[in-house]
């Protein structure tokens, strides 16, 4: 049995907080002691875990210099409170780049590092250049959640894994219990979950939905990782075509994949490069034919015309012409949707706990 302590900043609902969710409950499964810290800010999935947790100081502020202060003074909160608690003998896991001071304070006390790297996509430049030197003086191990990622970021002299995303038991109960449709209630649903940042797609999937107003089998899903304040806000000076329905974060996204015809991930190539797309993968498990990034991590999942399209989301006319052949082609929509299913079915949690249990037992 093993002392391990996981850390992670914000607690939401997105990716990379449903992912270390997994890992801390496929590794309590191995008998191990397991521990979290996580900063004060934010609900989300981490909140289903019953183990043993601590806050740090962390908020986030609508100005950037601010929650950067914030995000520096959290990391000095979080250095102190773990150097007094680990051990040599111990293990950290740092969930993404950004919780340095939990690799400082591991480094100094003689236990071992691993960082779970699901995203590089840092600003400023020189925060993100800070971290990668902080891996490279602390880190055992990085484990990366694609190839994509491995070969773009890798850390010279630091050994590392890239094991992928898996989806929990339940959900991929659910998803293969829903039998895939393309057009529900008379209406072909196309459905996009995603950040509130423009970067995300967000102007471009609300601009998609503007130019199919006039069609009546066309129907817009948008579910927003931000609270129902913050989506007034951004929406409040922002016109919304009468065929899209915007939604706050929910702990329940499968209700939208079962009712969704495709699902979209309009991530900006110049701007956020996805390094996987957990969402793109819940999708497929519904058997929900997909539109992708054609760079990163997603081509791993969706291969061009098999399981769903490539097309970048400034190519607007593309998306659009695509769309509606979807939308009249529910034979295409089922063809795509076999395989997304199929394709899915390799990314499973037994998959995923195996080979994380292994990064553990190896150190």
């Amino acid at each position: 049995m093993k002392k391990l302590y996981f850390v992670h900043l914000l607690n939401d609902y997105s990716g990379s907080p449903r992912v270390l969710n997994q890992t801390i409950t496929a590794l309590r499964q191995q008998g191990n002691d397991c521990t979290l810290f996580v900063g004060s800010s934010g609900h989300g999935v981490l909140d289903e875990l019953d183990v043993a947790t601590h806050t740090f100081t962390y908020k986030r502020f609508d100005n950037r210099w601010l929650t950067l202060l914030a995000y520096v003074w959290s990391q000095v909160a979080l250095f102190f409170a773990l150097v007094w608690r680990v051990r040599p003998e111990a293990v950290v896991l740092v969930n993404t780049m950004l919780p340095f001071g939990a690799a400082l304070a591991a480094r100094l006390r003689g236990a071992k590092v691993v960082y779970h790297v699901h995203e590089t996509s840092i600003r400023p430049a020189a925060l993100k250049s800070f971290l990668r030197r902080v891996i490279a003086c602390c880190a055992s191990k990085v484990i990366y959640v694609s190839k994509y990622l491995q070969v773009q970021e890798g850390i010279a002299g630091v050994p590392a894994v890239t094991v992928y995303n898996g989806l929990s038991e339940a959900f991929q109960r659910q998803a293969m219990a829903t039998a895939y449709q393309p057009v529900r209630k008379g209406r072909f649903n196309v459905l996009m979950l995603a950040s509130l940042k423009a970067y995300k797609g967000v102007n471009e999937f609300v601009a998609l939905a503007a130019a199919l107003a006039e069609d009546p089998l066309l129907k817009f899903t948008l579910v927003l990782n931000a609270s129902q304040r913050e989506v007034d806000e951004y929406f409040a000076s922002r016109s919304v075509p009468c065929n899209l329905e915007i939604y706050p974060a929910s702990s329940n996204v499968a209700s939208f994949y079962g009712d969704a015809s495709l699902v979209l991930n309009l991530s900006h190539v110049d701007g956020w490069i996805e390094t996987f797309g957990l969402t793109i993968l819940e999708a497929m498990s519904f058997g929900i034919p997909t539109i992708v990034p054609p760079v990163g991590g997603p081509i791993e999942l969706v291969c061009d015309g098999v399981e769903g399209y490539q097309i970048d989301a400034l190519n607007h006319e593309l998306l659009v012409r695509t769309v509606v052949r979807l939308s009249k082609d529910s034979q295409l929509c089922q063809a795509l949707s076999e395989r997304a299913r199929a394709k899915a079915s390799e990314f499973s949690t037994a998959n995923f706990q195996k080979k994380i249990v292994m990064v553990f037992d190896e150190l």
